[in-house]
């Protein structure tokens, strides 16, 4: 009865993550090479603001963008989806001539700015915004219905891009240091959105206008509306870092006698991920949780939830903890390009499995990689080297409309076979450095902890902690798709084995074997290792810690 508890734990935690399989449609394009005129300059805030009609499913608004030049232009880029129009594009109380080409508005200057300078873009527009056909995996808006007939609207842009609601520079590489965001609905409907609430203007057409201020970097794709008859539901939480922040649940009101459980057992997530990866890093913000009529998506400061109060017969709420747990893995360190996104998905992959070992033992989280390792697909590289357009890195060639869910599976594996090989000691120092690379980056909740990261960064921090060069061991397991094989061989009382590799690339991954019951560690110099085994029944990597071809 345990394994089956176990093995259904399991499944919920990789076969929802990997729901992606089947998306049915491919997204609109986001990320990939930042072109010349976009990459020349840097985002500092973006101010939204934004009417929603519910009845028509149609949104106006206007969207000032305030940049850094960071080489000269005379023409400024931005993203903004085709179902939009724009009506108005200015700078100051100068209209700008602009021409759309295809997803993007190109804006033309007046005159070339120069490194240094700072311009902002106001850009006005209008129209019904892409559908979702399947939030969040291929995103959009989604236009639902409360029990009782209510407006319930939701936004979810990962796939597909935040210029699915405003004007942006639609690439993971540039995050706004600040977003404010007004959001004028009908009465009695609230808003829900990332930071914190700074007012609600009461307005004499019997709307409100719910004005909003993030005030830390956040990735373009966590900025979101979720809009509903929310009621409130507020505690506290005291962080390791000594901070007490707000944990508010905006609950559907049918919800509310649900909510005050979910907020605990999400307090007990966050103590966990505060035990491994320093304190929550939005403590000057707030954790919200907004009901929403999808699965789930960890939209920074507000987690979208969606898994309608489903726990395990422990109290376990493995949607909750999945995105919870980007707010450290995507939120506080993210990915410069979709190519490093493993990071995000294969980081919170491991942590979702690694909790099982919080709650069940070391059996549990070992079974729960073997059933990883055999799910792993391996089609293309989990960290590629080249720059990724989103959907490249969730789906696999020739159709982008399968996913490999190799960013998560084989990310969290990956993971645990370094566990093994730098040992628990180095391993969890890494993982913390990774997070916060310093001890002093805990203390701040201004917006300078948080930070981008790429693949060799954690490739460099595992080597400070471990003492250990490990070239090897990321360009087989990730800039490769193929996994190295074992081969053994045994003769009489002696056992050889040798690792296979793409283009006989140097692999020295040690590896266990059982000789009678007996476990010993191979070390494997020049990608060779030999066992003396005196006729003993030999066995391979009992525990499953290795990741290789099966």
């Amino acid at each position: 009865m345990r394994k089956k508890i176990i093995l259904l734990i399991f499944l919920m935690l990789t076969t929802n993550a990997l729901a992606q399989r089947e998306l049915g449609n491919r997204p609109t394009d986001t990320g990939g090479v930042v072109p010349y005129e976009q990459a020349a300059y840097d985002v500092k805030k973006y101010d939204i603001s934004l009417k929603v009609n519910p009845t028509e499913k149609s949104i106006s608004g206007v969207t000032i963008v305030t940049a850094n030049i960071v080489q000269p232009i005379n023409v400024f880029v931005l993203d903004l989806d085709t179902p939009l129009n724009v009506s108005d594009v200015s700078m100051g109380e100068t209209k700008l001539k602009f021409e759309r080409k295809g997803g993007k508005i190109w804006s033309y200057l007046p005159m070339t700015k120069q490194a240094g300078e700072t311009v902002s873009v106001k850009v006005t527009y209008a129209g019904v915004p892409r559908v979702a056909p399947r939030a969040p995996w291929v995103g959009g808006f989604m236009w639902e219905k409360t029990a009782d007939g209510s407006p319930w609207i939701a936004t979810a842009f990962q796939n597909d891009g935040a210029d699915v609601m405003f004007p942006c520079k639609d690439y993971p590489s540039d995050k706004a240091e600040t977003v404010a965001i007004r959001v004028t609905v009908p009465n009695p409907l609230y808003v829900a959105s990332v930071g914190k609430l700074q007012k609600v203007d009461k307005n004499a057409d019997n709307t409100s206008t719910y004005h909003w201020l993030m005030s830390n970097p956040i990735p373009n794709y966590g900025i979101v509306l979720n809009i509903a008859p929310y009621k409130l539901v507020e505690d506290k939480y005291k962080s390791v870092s000594g901070e007490t922040f707000p944990v508010i649940f905006y609950a559907l009101p049918e919800s509310v006698t649900k909510a005050p459980k979910l907020i605990a057992e999400t307090k007990k997530y966050l103590a966990f991920f505060e035990e491994y990866l320093g304190p929550y890093p939005f403590r000057a913000e707030k954790l919200g949780i907004a009901e929403t009529p999808h699965l789930g998506m960890e939209h920074s400061t507000i987690i979208a939830y969606g898994n309608k109060f489903n726990y395990d017969k422990d109290g376990f709420d493995w949607l909750m903890f999945h995105e919870l747990g980007h707010e450290w893995w995507a939120n506080l360190v993210t990915a410069s390009d979709w190519r490093d996104f493993w990071i995000h998905e294969g980081f919170q992959s491991f942590m979702d499995t690694l909790f099982l070992e919080k709650m069940k033992g070391q059996e549990a989280y070992l079974t729960a990689m073997k059933g990883r390792m055999r799910g792993t697909r391996n089609k293309q590289p989990v960290a590629p080297r080249d720059a990724k357009i989103a959907y490249q890195v969730y789906m696999a060639e020739p159709d982008f409309v399968r996913s490999d869910g190799d960013i998560y599976g084989k990310g969290a594996v990956v993971l645990h076979t370094l566990r093994y090989l730098l040992g628990d000691k180095a391993f969890f120092k890494a993982l913390r450095r990774m997070s916060y690379p310093t001890k002093e980056m805990e203390k701040i909740t201004g917006g300078k902890q948080t930070r981008f990261v790429n693949t060799d960064d954690f490739k460099q921090i595992a080597e400070e902690e471990s003492g250990m060069k490990l070239d090897w061991f990321f360009e087989i397991y990730l800039r490769q798709s193929v996994l190295p094989k074992l081969i053994v061989e045994t003769m009489g009382d002696r056992t050889d084995l040798r690792w296979e590799t793409p283009n006989n690339l140097p692999f020295s991954m040690p590896i266990d074997i059982s000789v009678d019951g007996k476990i010993q560690r191979v070390e494997m110099k020049d990608s060779k290792g030999i066992v003396m085994s005196k006729g003993g029944k030999i066995e391979v990597d009992p525990k499953g810690w290795v990741l290789k071809a099966q």
